[in-house]
């Protein structure tokens, strides 16, 4: 039986960034959201780049971003489940979204039935062929020696040099037509090998929904900008924006 709840796919808000035309209203959009139209859903996917950066200490979390969390914890509470993909701003994700706020986090691409669909969610960091540069750089930064010499550092001198660096795991370039192209090309080969009826990723921020030979291709969107996500019902995805009714 088909889910009469819709489920939602969100990405790369990049809270706490400041690029220039940014929606500076993003993070009160996205409260908004959570405490009323994501509350009639049965899930809620993060896929990935909530944060423009994320990095847990064992006793400090960012506390610019606590109302925030205050609503995907209240949202959890009202029973929706809510699962955090890690993109690449956000990708030391801990323990603190599973264990304080019952969040489902998963540092690989996760794999789910859903609406008699079967999904592959990934946040698409690293999935072109030409980012071997950038898979090389993230296979360094989540060492767990790279980890514990950061957690060295002091919390607010940590944070400040992570946002000051994180341009470099950034796709400047990730919406080049040429960069598109091998993003596609990547996700029907990987439709095609899985074998599920729908791929979903974040990261280049362009939203869209296109059927293609291997199945259903699908991109999460971004809220920097347009503030566009998926909403999923009766197993059909399409895009929408926070004036959609």
């Amino acid at each position: 039986m088909i889910d009469s709840k819709p489920a939602y796919f969100i990405s790369d808000l990049h809270l706490g960034a400041r690029y220039p035309g940014a929606r500076p209203e993003r993070e009160a959009e996205l409260i908004r959201f959570l405490r009323t139209r994501a509350r009639l859903a049965s899930h809620l996917f993060i896929v990935g780049d909530l944060f423009e950066f994320w990095m847990e200490y064992r006793n400090y979390i960012p506390k610019e971003f606590i109302r925030t969390l205050t609503a995907l914890q209240e949202l959890v509470d009202h029973g929706v489940e809510v699962h955090y993909l890690s993109g690449n701003h956000d990708f030391n994700l801990g323990n603190f979204f599973s264990e304080r706020l019952g969040i489902r986090t998963h540092h690989a691409p996760l794999e789910i039935a859903l609406q008699g669909r079967k999904l592959l969610l990934l946040h698409g960091d690293g999935l072109a062929h030409s980012d071997w540069k950038y898979r090389w750089m993230k296979s360094v930064l989540v060492h767990p020696l790279a980890n514990r010499c950061f957690h060295w550092i002091h919390p607010d001198v940590g944070m400040a040099l992570a946002h000051a660096l994180s341009g470099f795991s950034r796709d400047r370039h990730g919406n080049q037509p040429r960069k598109l192209d091998e993003y596609e090309a990547a996700s029907r080969s990987l439709l095609a090998k899985s074998g599920v009826d729908i791929l979903m990723h974040g990261h280049t921020h362009a939203a869209f929904v296109k059927s293609v030979p291997e199945g259903i291709y699908v991109n999460s969107g971004e809220w920097l900008y347009k503030m566009e996500f998926i909403a999923m019902r009766d197993g059909i995805c399409r895009v929408e924006g926070l004036k959609d009714a």
